[in-house]
């Protein structure tokens, strides 16, 4: 039996190691099961496949007594995606099972280990979601001038609520110095590491051209989360003024300019020259337009037609068959449900605290009235009962989502999915930048000797419908020449399913 939670929080607002404990045994017994050993039972992320998770799989795969691993539910086991798939497959092939307990699936059977797979995807999509959600939450904080991830050089980070409050600290005060000996008398930055180390601040020459360029210290803020050439005004203490970052890297006005939106060259700085690793830039000349990669030595030139042409053919490459798209809706359907009914628990318990919240910010109102406590001990209390409010209130605000249009939200989904080369030769200039970077979220390599793309990293949603789509399309022509339709991560050899006859 293997029992986990990733953390004590969702101990408290999911499913805890208690329950799934007791229900694993519940059906242990009820289906003439015998528990030989119990794993976990503790804080440990599946995301990914974490060493107590590796320590129980190497166990019970090297001892013969065991044929099943028993779970409260699949998500319980690993949210790995893929990489759960294939663990679960070498575990098949020794005889052993990964069974659950709420969630009824014939593992013999091709629908059964067609479902446990999406199963598997599907609970490594719902963290793709919530990863999503996260970044959606830094983008929000960088726009609004908060840096919230490791100070830089010369800084100290506190967070005070929601804020993220960076000020100068003692190196900051030395590292300015190397701003001012740069601009006011030129120094070479080798001589200018060498007197940094005079006063106590190590910086290689690499890190102080980075940071002579980084214009997080004259006030900005740039980020890769944010969108190419977005330049945001930081809330963080300015270690020196901008006409000496302008002084220093040549820019002859303050301030700073987005470049021109090209409409006709969308794959601008997105597609990557395969032979350099250089972007292509756009140009027209003689009324025809071309991407380009300037690199010297390389000059790879392409007619911009061609690639947009072959850019539309390869996102219509993520389409769903439409003999797969019902399993598709149902799946989806259940999850969003499975997943609504959690923020409903969640919210449940959010206004039960609210409300213990604001009667103990109601008592401590009533005693400083009384003369009981003091109003230095009164604002301090009530700011403190406040903060927590506001931290309620913020869990409150996103649990706050409709699905009662859920049907109509999946056909659309799904009818986006499927027209992604329609969408993007049809959209607008930033349109078709933000789903590209959806897309391609580090960009796109094109091979000018295969004249074909070659992806670098997909997004991982998209990835899944596609791995599942493959998946489903090799299973079909298997089942032409085979009685049994196995799943392609599975061996060939059949196995017997356990029995209540089967008592270890």
């Amino acid at each position: 039996m293997w029992t986990r939670v990733s953390t004590e929080k969702q101990e408290q607002n999911n499913c805890s190691l208690e329950t799934q404990e007791k229900i694993c045994r519940e059906y242990a017994k009820s289906h003439g099961i015998t528990i030989k050993k119990t794993f976990g039972g503790t804080h440990e992320s599946a995301k990914t496949e974490g060493a107590i998770y590796k320590d129980m799989i190497a166990t019970v795969a090297n001892d013969k007594e065991y044929n099943i691993i028993l779970v409260y539910s699949f998500d319980r086991f690993s949210r790995a995606g893929t990489e759960a798939m294939m663990t679960k497959a070498y575990l098949k092939a020794k005889g052993i099972y990964v069974v659950s307990a709420t969630q009824a699936t014939d593992p013999d059977s091709p629908a059964g280990t067609f479902m446990e797979n999406i199963i598997f995807l599907f609970n490594q999509f719902e963290n793709d979601l919530r990863r999503d959600k996260s970044v959606a939450g830094m983008k929000e904080c960088l726009r609004k001038g908060d840096w919230y991830g490791k100070a830089p050089l010369g800084y100290n980070r506190k967070k005070e609520g929601k804020r993220h409050i960076l000020t100068i600290n003692e190196e900051g005060k030395i590292l300015k110095k190397a701003f001012e000996w740069k601009a006011d008398e030129g120094c070479s930055d080798i001589e200018i590491v060498r007197r940094l180390k005079c006063l106590g601040l190590n910086v290689d020459r690499k890190h102080l051209n980075k940071i002579f360029h980084n214009k997080f210290y004259c006030g900005y803020i740039e980020h890769s989360l944010l969108d190419e050439n977005e330049v945001i005004h930081g809330n963080q203490e300015k270690l020196i003024d901008e006409s000496i970052f302008n002084k220093i890297n040549g820019i002859s006005k303050a301030g700073y300019e987005h470049e021109k939106i090209t409409e006709d060259f969308p794959l601008k700085r997105h597609v990557k020259c395969a032979d350099c690793d250089g972007y292509l830039t756009g140009y027209t000349t003689k009324g025809q337009k071309y991407y380009k990669c300037n690199k010297i030595g390389c000059r790879s030139n392409h007619k911009a037609e061609k690639l947009h042409e072959k850019y539309a053919e390869i996102l219509n490459g993520y389409k769903i068959p439409d003999s797969i798209v019902p399993v598709f809706k149902e799946v989806l359907k259940n999850t969003y449900y499975e997943y609504h009914q959690e923020q409903d628990e969640i919210r449940t318990m959010a206004l039960k605290k609210k409300t213990e919240l604001e009667k103990q910010q109601e008592q401590v109102g009533i005693r400083y009235g009384l003369g009981e406590i003091s109003h230095e001990i009164y604002n301090t209390t009530s700011n403190y009962i406040g903060k927590q409010i506001n931290d309620v209130e913020q869990t409150l605000a996103e649990c706050q989502q409709d699905y009662s249009n859920l049907i109509n939200y999946i056909d659309e989904a799904i009818v986006f999915i499927n027209n992604l080369g329609t969408s993007w030769r049809n959209a607008q200039f930033n349109e078709r930048q933000n789903l590209q970077k959806l897309i391609f979220p580090e960009g796109i390599y094109f091979d000018k000797q295969s004249d074909s793309y070659r992806t670098i990293r997909e997004n991982e949603a998209l990835s899944i419908f596609k791995r599942i789509s493959t998946s489903y399309n090799a299973d079909k022509e298997k089942a032409a020449t085979d009685s049994a339709l196995l799943s392609p991560l599975v061996g060939m050899r059949r196995l017997e399913r356990p029995t209540p006859t089967s008592r270890t």
